[in-house]
């Protein structure tokens, strides 16, 4: 039964995951030391990347950290890929996503974007007016926070949605039936995101190990059900949003604007405001950004809930909603 383990398609997708974490530790203090050399040198410092310029300029560690895990999970879908195929007669139609053309993508994308980044910033306009957050002295003007929020949006959210909803959905998709396979990737995208060092980590010199000595910070974290409640939760939400729109639509582009969004809103209320209580003090219920408590939990749930409403009656029924 166990050589028969090693074998399965199961085992195939657990070395994936653990792959991809191993690697993206590896590949952290590589990455960080480029983008820090790309900084220096100042090769984007003009022009119209001067925006991604100052986001690298800014960026600790830790950005650095999670951009390696999805670097890492990039590397290792096609291998995996190819080693679940092994043996396997596989579909000819050029299609390895089970994605389809989607005429409406300009009007999904749209409407994901403001679907899920309208209430955001209303969500933060309410904690500034409560004087749970407060503004911060503004060092650059709004319409390049505006711009730069999108820049980044837009750039996260088709890089994550063709990772998490693309490739990665056609990997475990030969696994796992549509539930299991709905819940298991907003796991992993909750795990991947979730994969940061804790506020206010005091970091050492980075060396080639610091990848892996942060893995053990993050991992010490699962033991405070208040900040798994307050964090975990909500990328737990947006991955099953954003996987159920990718199922019932066939298409990546709605996720893709609804991430965008999210991310732009979180990004222009980190920008703008800063948080005005002491960590512990509102947990779970608020966080340090709107991408952590309670709160933004059930904004996501819902923004799903409005989705929900709207695809039951613009999108045909399909295979997945049938083994509801």
């Amino acid at each position: 039964m166990s050589s028969s383990f090693f074998h399965s398609n199961a085992f195939k997708l657990l070395v994936f995951v653990v792959g991809a974490i191993v690697l993206g530790a590896i590949l952290s203090p590589l990455l960080y030391w480029g983008g820090k050399h790309v900084v220096a040198e100042g090769w984007l410092k003009d022009g119209w990347l001067h925006s991604i310029h100052e986001s690298m300029e800014r960026a600790k560690f830790s950005r650095y950290f999670n951009r390696a895990q999805l670097a890492g999970a990039l590397i290792m879908l096609w291998p995996t890929l190819r080693w679940m195929s092994r043996g396997k007669k596989e579909k000819t139609d050029g299609n390895r996503f089970g994605l389809e053309k989607n005429p409406r993508w300009p009007a999904h994308l749209t409407i994901g974007f403001f679907l899920a980044g309208i209430p955001l910033l209303l969500l933060g306009y309410a904690y500034v007016s409560q004087g749970w957050y407060v503004t911060k002295d503004k060092t650059d003007p709004l319409f390049s926070i505006l711009i730069s929020s999108l820049i980044t949006g837009m750039a996260v959210g088709f890089l994550e949605e063709f990772v998490f909803r693309g490739a990665l959905h056609a990997v475990m998709a030969k696994v796992l039936k549509p539930w299991p396979l709905l819940i298991s990737i907003a796991v992993f995208f909750a795990i991947v995101h979730f994969l940061q060092p804790p506020h206010n980590l005091q970091m050492p010199e980075v060396t080639m190990g610091t990848g892996f000595w942060i893995l053990g910070k993050i991992f010490g974290q699962f033991g405070n059900p208040y900040f798994l409640a307050a964090e975990f939760a909500v990328l737990f939400a947006i991955g099953w949003v954003l996987g159920w729109v990718r199922m019932k639509t066939a298409s990546l582009w709605l996720g893709i604007g609804l991430h965008a969004g999210w991310v732009f809103g979180v990004k222009v209320l980190s920008s703008l405001t800063s948080r005005n209580f002491e960590p512990a003090e509102m947990m779970p219920w608020l966080g340090g950004s709107l991408r952590v408590g309670a709160v933004s939990c059930f904004i996501v749930c819902l923004t799903g809930l409005v989705l929900w409403l709207w695809l039951r009656k613009t999108e045909p029924r399909n295979a997945f909603e049938k083994t509801l």
